[in-house]
């Protein structure tokens, strides 16, 4: 009986043995519970495929030479099920055996469908129980210092130490059985995971994954329609780059925060007996300020980000068959002259009886409220609106699943401001077949499944001109002994035009046909040492291109309590072509270049579990990215380019170091202190000769920001005061 420890959360991930308890209260067979406990006793939970879904319970295990055992306690409180006397709520029940890799379920759902709840029983005889009181509050405590760099105008100049507390709460209140309103108080975040920054040479933003908290919780409704970035909120200050070309001789940055303060955030989500979802989320951010002390002693005060109000409103009712229908609504709201944005998606999903078939159609619509200032700086405001539409129709049970959808995005479309949208302007057309093998299949396989895909998109405003052609092929495949394969393949046959790579409105870049394919493979995780591994290339013959790369991940279990898990990533991108600068001040002249990059990423998680419920992580992370340019070219009007003699240095050498050391104890249910160490130095300059090693080492020696943080938290729930008050 395999039992790893774990921290909450992570039965998914453990190699140990679970079992799961499903509910469905409101038996409507689209939204329920799950809640797992290991053979180690590590608890998750999930609200369908929502795993940031989170509530406190109790469970104990025991491990004998006849198996092992599970004791559940779940609070009424902990889920939401309607106010009437007689009830019928949908149940599961499921076991996972980690050594072999089996599933056992006590009502069996087929493994050839999306929606499996369809499947599940039914428990009768819940009778006259009254949805509790839930209301809980969650204090903290934080403290908090930091060693940062001193920057002046003549770069760094020593290190400054900072130190600070502060006080909140995470505030739950059930408004009745099916609603439950969750507000954030004065928020502190210092103990999230340190985010993995990339060399970023595109022209599109990196999205970065969301770690805190309150914005990973019971957010399902607000996914909705794709509108809402969280990250969005507390993002970094769009002025905060530009402070250190403000500075003159013998100026100094005082502070310049990198996020933008998070003063609080609302959630108020639930469902209505008749299956009506109702969600709204509202966050405010201060303004946010950086200070300047000049060479005279007077202090400057800037505003890099304006008061802001983020809210998203979405309304979901589920319909027969599996079907819904929703809409949803994002807005942002800034201070004074600032833009506003407000953006709205409304989505029907269609499934016919049988549950093979489905159909989506969307709408959405964006109006950005902006100033423009005319030469005698007087503003006035302009509104811009943007459209766009979608539709997908696929096949979605059996061995064949198949399908194919149709976008169109106007150019004045945007959701920038609350989510994220790369590309505007464009058409998109997808088609796919996958056919799947879920049971054994000749001697040495247990499942795989084969897909290929076709798509096609193209300019909107320019009578729907191609931009780009792509083929695809994958294959899936499972062992008998528990590896896995994962290889793909595909070609861009003909030519194609980049819009953005140029940076410059109406400029396109002529994409040449290309082929990629990789190559993946997993060992057996059962093993005290296993390994992901895999490589890649892409080729583009015309430009000479060939791109290449592998990955090591070796898994290291030294017993059920500490685990090493090293990988790195090592990739050459051989004349790589893409935009490097431009040759006039307006940027209408677009420079191009081929150059040679190397990048290397090497991080090392170790952690000991000195019990379920105490913990100490450690992560380093260090990425390494350099490029040299051999040639550059001026890019025609055509999207062609031609060799220039342009002499600027576009060279880069980029190093991100990152430690994370992290202490976690939960010493009661809900309640927690954590201690976080992080370390991070951020290098950027244009020497190209440095070799990895002496790179790593310059890396560690320029200055570097250094914090810890302690915070305490404990979970006070109405209901166990009241029992403990009434004992």
């Amino acid at each position: 009986i395999l039992h790893e420890l774990g921290n909450r959360d992570e039965a998914q991930s453990l190699n140990a043995d679970a079992f799961r308890f499903g509910l469905d209260p409101y038996n409507q067979r689209t939204n329920g519970y799950v809640f797992e406990v290991t053979a180690s006793n590590v608890q998750s939970e999930l609200f369908i495929d929502d795993y940031t879904y989170d509530a406190v319970w109790q469970s104990a295990v025991h491990i004998s030479d006849k198996g092992w055992s599970v004791e559940m306690k779940i609070p009424y409180s902990a889920f939401r099920f309607p106010a009437k006397k007689d009830q019928l709520w949908g149940i599961q029940f499921a076991r996972q055996i980690r050594r072999n890799r089996e599933y056992d379920q006590w009502t069996l759902t087929p493994k050839n469908v999306q929606n499996k709840m369809i499947f599940w029983g039914t428990l009768e005889g819940i009778n006259n129980v009254e949805p509790p009181l839930r209301l809980s509050i969650t204090p903290y405590l934080s403290l908090y210092g930091e060693q940062a760099p001193r920057f002046t105008s003549n770069g760094v100049d020593g290190y400054e130490n900072s130190y600070s507390y502060s006080g909140g709460a995470d505030l739950k209140v059930g408004l009745d059985e099916r609603f439950t309103l969750d507000v954030t108080l004065l928020p502190d975040f210092s103990q999230v995971q340190s985010d993995n920054k990339v060399k970023n040479l595109t022209a599109y933003e990196t999205v970065y994954d969301e770690k805190r908290p309150f914005f990973k919780e019971g957010v399902d409704l607000f996914s909705k329609g794709n509108l809402f970035y969280s990250r969005r909120i507390g993002k970094t200050p769009s002025l905060f780059y530009s402070i250190p070309y403000l500075l003159n001789e013998g100026d100094v940055i005082e502070e310049n925060p990198d996020k933008a303060h998070l003063i609080n955030a609302t959630k108020l989500s639930g469902r209505t007996d008749k299956g009506l979802g109702v969600g709204i989320l509202n966050a405010i951010t201060g303004t946010t300020y950086a200070k300047i002390k000049r060479s005279n002693g007077e202090e400057l005060r800037i505003a890099t980000e304006p008061l802001s109000n983020y809210n998203i409103f979405v309304l979901d009712q589920n319909l027969a068959n599996n079907s819904e229908i929703f809409i949803a609504n994002t807005s942002v709201l800034r201070e004074g002259s600032e833009k506003d944005a407000n953006v709205t998606t409304g989505q029907g999903t269609f499934e016919n009886k049988k549950h093979n078939y489905r159909l989506t159609g969307r709408v959405s619509h964006s109006r950005i409220n902006q100033s423009n200032a005319d030469d005698a700086g007087n503003l006035s405001k302009q509104i811009i609106s943007g459209n766009q539409y979608s539709m997908l129709m696929d096949k979605i049970s059996g061995p064949s699943q198949y399908g194919g959808s149709y976008e169109v995005c106007e150019k004045t479309y945007d959701k920038n401001d609350c989510g994220v949208l790369q590309t505007r302007d464009y058409s998109f057309a997808n088609a796919y077949y996958t056919y799947y093998l879920f049971n054994p299949f000749w001697k040495h396989f247990k499942q795989a499944n084969f897909s290929v895909s076709m798509s096609r998109s193209g300019k909107l405003s320019l009578q729907n001109r191609l931009t780009n052609f792509q083929t695809n092929l994958s294959i899936f495949l499972l062992f008998n002994n528990n590896w896995s394969v994962y290889a793909d393949g595909g070609s861009s046959p003909i030519d194609g035009s980049d819009f953005y790579e140029p940076r410059t409105a109406g400029r396109f870049f002529l994409t040449r046909p290309s082929t990629y394919g990789s190559l993946n493979i997993t060992t057996n995780y059962n093993k005290k040492l296993a390994f992901d591994f895999g490589a890649r290339s892409s080729r583009i013959p015309a430009f000479d291109n060939l791109s290449y790369g592998y990955y090591v991940v070796p898994i290291l279990r030294i017993s059920d309590q500490w685990s090493f898990r090293f990988s790195y990533f090592w990739d050459v991108y051989s004349n790589d072509i893409g935009f490097a600068n431009f040759a006039d001040a307006e940027g209408l002249e677009p420079i191009f270049g081929s150059r040679k990059i190397y990048t290397i990423e090497n991080t090392l998680t170790t952690r000991y579990l000195f019990k379920n419920d105490m913990s100490l992580s450690f992560t380093a992370r260090h990425y390494w990215s350099q490029g040299k340019y051999k040639q550059f070219y001026l890019l025609r009007e055509d999207g062609g380019i031609t060799d220039t003699y342009w002499n600027g240095n576009e060279d880069f050498n980029s190093s991100y170091f990152n430690i994370d050391l992290v202490y976690n104890w939960q010493f009661a249910p809900g309640s927690s202190f954590l201690v976080t160490y992080k370390n991070a130095i951020f290098s950027d300059n244009q020497d190209v000769t440095q070799a990895y090693f002496p790179n790593l080492k310059h890396t560690i020696d320029d200055p570097q920001t250094n914090s810890i943080s302690l915070k305490i938290l404990y979970y006070l729930d109405y209901q166990n005061l009241v029992k403990k008050k009434a004992a």
